[in-house]
């Protein structure tokens, strides 16, 4: 797997400055963690995770504890893990893919796994945001 982006065009061009759409910027992708392993992982180590649903058409933030997907059901809601990367090596291998960004870019790989009517709510605070869609319908 490696990039196919022309940096010195990105990096002029949209880096901090405005929003940028590269379809298939990633050759030979392979998804680094699969849902079976995201839902293992979050019951098993000590890993920051938030859980989303979307009731009455916006995504809320849900105050429980994870206890793996079987009690969600199949329809709206996704789950957001941070820093994945410490605690699974082919999401690390993944993340040095991005290592001409910045070392803050790359400090917490952000993983969303997401069923159909599932979502997230917009960024409440400006940052900069690297999203990879990985391998599912358009997030």
């Amino acid at each position: 797997m490696y990039l196919i982006i022309n940096w010195e065009e990105f990096l002029q061009h949209h880096w901090q400055k405005q929003p940028v759409f590269l379809k298939k910027a990633i050759s030979d992708f392979i998804n680094p963690v699969s849902p079976e392993e995201l839902e293992k992982l979050v019951i098993e180590k000590p890993l920051e995770s938030q859980l989303i649903q979307r009731r009455h058409g916006k995504c809320q933030l849900v105050h429980q504890s994870f206890n793996g997907y079987a009690s969600l059901g199949q329809r709206n809601w996704s789950l957001r893990v941070e820093a994945i990367h410490h605690w699974h090596r082919a999401a690390e291998e993944f993340l040095s893919l991005f290592r001409v960004f910045p070392d803050w870019v790359k400090e917490a790989l952000t993983v969303f796994f997401s069923v159909p009517g599932g979502g997230i709510s917009p960024q409440t605070k400006p940052s900069d945001l690297l999203v990879i869609q990985g391998g599912a319908a358009r997030f």
